[in-house]
């Protein structure tokens, strides 16, 4: 049975572990900026209110020290004798760029907002700054370890993470980060974040299930367009399709042109007009004719506003071709794009992310970052651990799942995240759900060796 808690845009933990976070939880749920109540209000972030988070964020970030030759179990004054869980937060508080500095502020403020709407008074947070490099991560997870860590939230980048992963093994201590590169997950390191790969499953998946088979690409010549292709036909090899088309492009409307007009060569069905003026994009099916049924376009912006266009203007005709992309698809100008119309995409919940948006504007009198909430819901499962009594990996493996602001996900044990996610299309300039996003995991989706 899951135990919603979303009302203050908590993590909710789907099955065993529920009832003992229903207990540990209600007191500090009972008051949020999403439902009404008469008790205390949410303490304001902003004024200093007494809370259970230690280190100012971001200055001054706590910087990377030489270990120690013992756990130092740092404890605040306030809280001695008490039993702790230490959460070593590392973050790019003094990261080369602007937009990384601004992250990294996001995503710690969002672990704090997880804390103070729980009420919890046993998790001490340690911010520690990673500096935006590989050498700075390795010192801020040396630092937090030597400060008692028990749980590590972070860091951003892969390099970072590739470099706080080893101390953090070392150690034993599990680390939840924020990057997509699969290749730094595992072995205790666990990817909390958005990886295309699950949106494009979630979207071959649902056309397969239609009965689509045969499957093209036009992808950037750029690490991301590689990803996602290389996703693309894992999944359709995974629903029995196949990609029997691939196009590559690197440069602008040209170079897109060009790609659009090798594609249509590959074989296109044509529509006959008196067919063409019955059917309206919504009513799609998969076609018998042609080589692809579907195609995936993973660019967003200005780039997908040409792509779109240039697979019309080679023929190659949206009532007959579903056109499907990424969450980069996720903008009010690509919904505005006539070529787009009734195109889908896979994406979070936006129900779910609504309150979790409300609930941080509230506390910090601004708008949340895309990234803000997984700083919130790696929090959140900190709190989770600490009601169970344990900072255990098997805690964070749960198979059921738990409900975060960006809807359902749980973390498989070879660190990878898997997401619930919606199925959105375009129609009449604006996003829509075709498909909802899942309530639940499937149970199957073990092996019988007992992996994902």
């Amino acid at each position: 049975m899951t135990i919603s808690v979303l009302p203050t845009c908590a993590l909710a933990p789907i099955g065993r572990l529920a009832r003992t976070l229903a207990v540990v939880m209600l007191a500090g749920l009972a008051v949020t900026a999403c439902t009404a109540s008469s008790g205390p209000q949410r303490p304001d972030v902003s004024q200093g209110v007494a809370s259970p988070v230690v280190g100012a964020p971001p200055e001054p970030a706590v910087l990377g020290v030489e270990m120690s030759p013992e756990r130092l179990a740092f404890t605040p004054p306030h809280m001695e004798g008490m039993e702790l869980v230490r959460v070593g937060v590392l973050l790019p508080f003094s990261g080369s760029s602007a937009g990384l500095r601004n992250e990294a502020g996001h995503l710690l403020r969002a672990a704090e907002l997880a804390l103070f709407e729980r009420g919890i008074g046993n998790i001490v947070l340690l911010p520690k700054d990673t500096e935006g490099t590989a050498r700075g991560a390795e010192a801020a997870a040396e630092a937090a370890i030597a400060d008692g860590a028990d749980l590590i939230i972070g860091p951003l980048l892969a390099a970072e993470v590739r470099a706080a992963s080893g101390p953090a093994r070392r150690a034993g201590i599990p680390v939840i980060s924020f990057s997509t590169d699969t290749s730094v997950a595992g072995d205790g390191v666990y990817l909390l974040s958005f990886p295309p790969e699950e949106e494009v499953r979630r979207v071959v998946s649902y056309t397969a299930s239609l009965g689509a088979s045969r499957y093209a690409i036009v992808a950037p010549a750029t690490p991301y367009g590689q990803l996602v292709s290389e996703a693309y036909r894992e999944a359709a090899a995974a629903t029995g399709g196949t990609v029997t088309a691939e196009e590559i492009y690197s440069g602008g409307v040209d170079s897109m042109g060009q790609a659009a007009r090798r594609l249509a060569r590959s074989g296109i069905q044509r529509l006959e007009v008196g067919t063409a003026l019955a059917m309206t994009g919504e009513n799609w099916t998969p076609s018998d004719g042609g080589a692809f049924q579907v195609v995936m376009l993973p660019v967003g912006g200005d780039d997908l506003r040409m792509l779109a266009p240039s697979l019309l203007f080679a023929d190659i005709d949206p009532l007959v071709v579903k056109f499907v992309g990424t969450g980069l698809w996720r903008n009010p100008d690509s919904a505005r794009e006539p070529a787009l119309a009734h195109g889908w995409f896979a994406g979070p919940d936006a129900g779910q992310r609504g309150r979790f948006e409300e609930a941080y504007m509230t506390a910090f009198g601004e708008q949340a970052s895309r990234l803000a909430g997984l700083g919130y819901d790696a929090a959140s499962l900190a709190v989770l651990m600490a009601s169970a009594g344990r900072v255990e990996r098997t805690v964070i493996e749960d198979a059921n799942g738990f409900l975060g602001v960006d809807g359902l996900f749980r973390l498989r044990s070879d660190g990878t995240v898997e997401r619930g996610l919606a199925l959105y299309t375009i129609r009449g300039g604006q996003f829509e759900v075709l498909d909802p996003a899942p309530v639940r995991f499937q149970p199957d989706f073990l092996t019988d060796e007992g992996e994902s």
